[in-house]
């Protein structure tokens, strides 16, 4: 299966958490999501909406165009590379343009309607925290569709 192949597989909108921890365990910050994937052509688009403590609502798009294994991210701040780990999982490293000393590697197991990702966050080549987010998928519900190609 390649990763456009999974990433279509993970279409759809997903409900879950976030939990960030220190290296020690300890509970940094927890709070809800939704992330909306839409696979369509070669490309993959996302809207996440992060429900911080305290009412905080930040919400991020995404795009990148996917052919085969190959992704390439259409950001103005944000670097990924992603590889597939066998038939079944996603390696996602990235980083925001403007903090070449940050880096984060994420591992995104799909399996059918529920999936879960792993966070590690890195500063200067140090692990400073990790994150874990597990989701359910949200049945019959589409993405929005916030992203068109030009004359499409």
């Amino acid at each position: 299966m390649t990763i456009q192949e999974l990433l279509r597989s993970m279409h759809g909108v997903w409900h879950g958490t976030y939990t960030t921890m220190a290296p020690d365990g300890t509970v940094i910050e927890h709070f809800a999501s939704q992330q909306e994937g839409r696979m369509e052509g070669t490309d993959w688009t996302e809207k996440v909406i992060y429900r911080k403590p305290g009412g905080r609502v930040e919400t991020r798009h995404f795009h990148a165009v996917v052919s085969g294994d190959d992704v390439s991210f259409i950001d103005d701040d944000l670097w990924g590379e992603t590889v597939r780990a066998g038939d079944v999982a996603i390696v996602f490293t990235f980083g925001w343009k403007s903090r070449p000393q940050e880096r984060i590697v994420e591992i995104s197991m799909p399996r059918g309607d529920y999936r879960t990702r792993l966070w590690e966050h890195f500063e200067d080549e140090r692990l400073v925290r990790l994150t874990v987010i597990e989701e359910h998928r949200e049945f019959g519900k589409e993405p929005e569709r916030w992203f068109s190609r030009q004359g499409t």
